[in-house]
């Protein structure tokens, strides 16, 4: 994978894509989870660079992507565009694991013309109507919570909360040890505010699979996924032997679920 950026008045965005040749000007745009970087995925591109064109980025504030100010949805859709033109890209099929199905869906609602296709790892849809209260006020206050601990225990916890297998959780800790307490902190209330003042859902006009973990104990989302699917009638596919991050986890199961979508929407 070949390290590149785009550079805007907010700060340095960095992305990683593969030498893929091919006149076509579609590709795969991998969005990771709150706190993680582009390495989350990592099981995903060595399974998949030799068919199709990827791209793999750090989330503004996480990994590269920092410093990085007026974080906003909106800001980091048009971060995401300008990789998009600065690649030629006109058709992606983009995955989104946790919040970065947040980032995924921001996207599209924006930007759905040029998605063909969405698949959910683990993350929960866009709207009020799924949420418990509880889980909101959660949500507003993760960062007044996370601050209390030592951040070499919440790392090791949060990875160990999030994961299934050892490679999983020593590559999530690695990306938790290299943000920092302080960005940590920065991020998660910059996502979860961002996150928290949506309100509709998406009104997506290409295919969606949602997937997540048999074994996921990140909140409720087993169950807002399941809500997900019923209501809108979305493929649902429960990834077994898996946790939070199941396609790292589990990735042979994920990469022929990912393979199998990709064949059926291009």
């Amino acid at each position: 994978m070949i390290e590149k950026r785009v550079q805007s008045a907010n700060g340095p965005v960095y992305y990683w894509t593969n030498d893929f040749k091919s006149q076509q000007d579609f590709a795969i745009v991998f969005c990771h989870g709150l706190t993680a970087d582009h390495t989350l995925f990592t099981k995903q591109i060595e399974h998949l660079s030799t068919e199709y064109k990827l791209i793999t980025w750090d989330i503004p504030l996480h990994g590269k992507s920092r410093p990085y100010k007026n974080f906003s949805f909106a800001n980091v859709n048009r971060e995401l565009l300008t990789i998009l033109e600065q690649e030629n890209l006109n058709r992606i099929v983009v995955v989104g694991q946790s919040a970065g199905g947040y980032i995924a869906q921001s996207f599209i609602e924006e930007n759905g013309n040029k998605v063909i296709g969405f698949i959910g790892v683990g993350t929960t849809p866009f709207g009020k109507y799924y949420y418990k209260k509880s889980e909101l006020f959660w949500l507003k206050h993760y960062s007044t919570i996370a601050r209390l601990y030592p951040y070499r225990f919440y790392c090791r916890a949060g990875a160990k909360a999030i994961t299934e297998t050892k490679e999983a959780r020593a590559s999530m800790y690695k990306s938790l040890i290299n943000l920092g307490k302080k960005d940590m902190l920065k991020a998660t209330s910059a996502v979860y505010e961002e996150f928290l003042k949506i309100n509709n859902e998406v009104h997506f006009t290409c295919p969606v699979l949602i997937t997540f973990g048999e074994n996921d104990r990140t909140g409720y989302v087993k169950q807002y996924c399941q809500a997900w699917a019923a209501k809108t009638g979305f493929r649902l596919e429960i990834i077994p032997n898996a946790s939070h991050n199941a396609n790292y986890d589990n990735y042979e199961e994920f990469n022929n679920l990912l393979n199998s979508f990709i064949h059926q929407v291009i």
